[in-house]
């Protein structure tokens, strides 16, 4: 799909824009942290009881107080058994069914744009129907070559600018997996500087949370999201 409508954005505006869509959608935003964080934090947990790694390191963990270095070679054979790799495998599939909660954001941030009401269901929009097999099968692609690419930090870090938009491209344009990375690709050349700026800027925001007794953390963290839409609405302008 090609889009000839790609903007060169000013990065005043993004920001007042991406803190505009945050402050109104706030309670979204904290439902948003309360589910993905529920989610991880309990699938991480049944899945390191499941294939018996808590049972490993259970062995162990006395080590923590008496002897590091033993405790750290422990814990490297223990990454080295079968279960691990099973665990590691299952992580990502774990990782890719949360992920879509994303998708939630752009619509509800789109919905504002629009001046539409918007409901909790909204939340789930990448979820419905074929949708879901589509974002999951992303994300679970995305999770793997990350994997891999930040072996080398750069490697890593050039993935994650290559799909920046690739889900709201899916979400709003019906392009599939490779052509959303080509148009961010060419968002990225016209608009690299700010983009930069932007990603910097919500990186920092997002984790900011964690100073306000970490509590604060379930309202910052979604800001990412609200960065990328932003960004994205910016630069190939379907709206407004």
């Amino acid at each position: 799909m090609e889009n000839n409508t790609l903007q060169k954005p000013g990065i005043q505006e993004i920001l007042k824009t991406a803190f505009g869509y945050w402050n109104k959608t706030l309670l979204y935003q904290l439902v948003y942290s309360l589910l993905y964080f529920s989610l991880f934090f309990l699938g991480y947990f049944y899945l390191f009881k499941h294939f018996g790694l808590w049972d490993e390191f259970s062995k162990y963990s006395e080590l923590v107080r008496t002897d590091i270095p033993a405790f750290n070679k422990k814990m490297e054979e223990i990454a080295r058994l079968p279960q691990a790799r099973n665990f590691s495998l299952a992580f990502f599939f774990l990782l890719a069914l949360i992920n879509p909660l994303n998708v939630g954001l752009y619509k509800i941030y789109r919905k504002v744009d629009l001046k539409e009401p918007i409901s909790m269901n909204d939340l789930f929009a990448g979820y419905l129907g074929f949708d879901f097999f589509k974002f999951f099968g992303f994300y679970l692609f995305w999770i793997i070559i990350f994997t891999y690419a930040n072996a080398l930090l750069i490697l890593g870090l050039v993935w994650i600018f290559v799909t920046l938009f690739s889900i709201p491209l899916m979400f709003f344009q019906s392009v599939n997996t490779f052509e959303g990375i080509n148009l961010t690709v060419k968002g990225l050349r016209k608009n690299f500087g700010t983009i930069i700026t932007g990603v910097l800027v919500a990186m920092l925001f997002s984790f900011s949370g964690l100073l306000l007794f970490g509590f604060g953390f379930l309202f910052t963290f979604p800001f990412w999201n609200a960065m990328i839409y932003t960004l994205y609405q910016s630069i190939y302008k379907e709206v407004g």
